[in-house]
């Protein structure tokens, strides 16, 4: 961390905003290790390889769901072999995640690969990096990082930037920071250590869906937006008004993942309870997911992609599909979505 992130800190315990330093150790990017501490209530919180750990206070939830994200073997090899996210795993597949949202067209990236997903949605983020517009100037949080791509994307548009996450996965930002820095913190996203009005643009990518609890969820998130500024959330679940909830979350649930299961009404009405007004629902490019998804999966060219491409050619038309078929998405599958609140006041 840098000594500047302590202007936006406020303490979990008290929710006062004075901090200090204590036996900090830096080098010419950061403060690598040492101590915060609390003006008011004395608490501590612990720096460690730049990162600031403001997890102490979790719900058991939180830490059931941290432990089950440390403990997965996230990533398989092309001989099968499993890893858990550790720094040497973090120091083997570096270029790998250097290649983040993209990829480097391996097999790590590819169907049935431990990075497809990240892959297949690279167009999302990518859109929706454009469509924020950046001058450079905004202080922006990004909610549940993970590998922290994003925030490096942020940060390299000049923008003054943290990321949040529960896991190990965010000691993966080691490798981006020498060439965009940005600062990281230890802290679950329901009850974060920043203070009233703090950013500019608080971002997520898949992470929402990881509250049992959405409209305290967007509640706090409202709570460090600047008046005037922006909730961006992509990439989340969400299942039709007609679908029935997929299996999966009850498997994940047994793993000690929260994942849960909201229809777009769900968020809408979440956001809206959480003290937003007017959230909206954008519904993305099919078109160019299916491009992505098709480019990554199998290369023959069939009449489904031929049309995709010519949708992709002719904006207007999509933009028309879109209107007319966002009725049956809401009802029976929303796919690529994108959801925007803006904090009035």
């Amino acid at each position: 961390m840098k000594k500047g992130l302590l202007e936006i800190l406020r303490c979990t315990g008290c929710g006062h905003s004075s901090f200090s330093l204590e036996g900090q150790e830096e080098n010419s990017l950061e403060i690598r290790s040492g101590r915060v501490l609390c003006g008011h209530c004395q608490a501590s919180y612990n720096i460690e390889k730049g990162i600031l750990d403001f997890f102490t206070n979790a719900p058991l939830s939180a830490v059931r769901e941290r432990k089950a994200m440390d403990e997965d073997e996230y990533i398989a090899d092309e001989r099968g072999k499993r890893y858990r996210i550790t720094p040497d795993t973090i120091e083997t597949f570096k270029d790998k995640f250097l290649s983040f949202p993209e990829g480097d067209d391996s097999g790590f990236f590819k169907r049935g690969g431990s990075f497809q997903t990240i892959k297949e949605a690279s167009d999302r983020f990518y859109a929706t990096l454009d469509y924020l517009r950046l001058t450079g100037k905004e202080r922006i949080l990004e909610i549940g990082a993970c590998f922290s791509y994003a925030s490096s994307k942020f940060a390299k548009k000049g923008c003054s930037v943290v990321a949040v996450d529960i896991s190990n996965y965010l000691k993966v930002s080691e490798l981006f920071i020498k060439s965009s820095y940005f600062d990281r913190v230890f802290s679950d996203m329901h009850d974060m250590p920043f203070t009233d009005n703090a950013f500019d643009i608080v971002f997520g990518s898949a992470v929402f869906h990881h509250t049992a609890d959405l409209a305290r969820l967007f509640r706090e998130a409202r709570r460090v937006l600047k008046p005037g500024g922006r909730l961006v959330l992509i990439n989340e679940s969400a299942r039709g008004v007609f679908e029935k909830v997929h299996p999966v979350f009850e498997e994940m649930s047994k793993r000690g993942f929260s994942d849960t299961s909201y229809t777009i009404d769900d968020w809408k009405r979440g956001a809206a309870a959480g003290g937003f007004k007017k959230p909206r629902v954008e519904f993305l490019s099919l078109a160019d997911d299916y491009i992505t998804r098709h480019k990554n999966r199998d290369s023959k060219i069939n009449f489904k992609i031929k049309t995709a491409h010519f949708i992709a050619r002719h904006r207007r038309l999509e933009n028309f599909l879109l209107f007319f078929l966002a009725p049956l998405r809401i009802f029976f599958r929303p796919k690529s979505w994108r959801l925007i609140c803006y904090k009035n006041g």
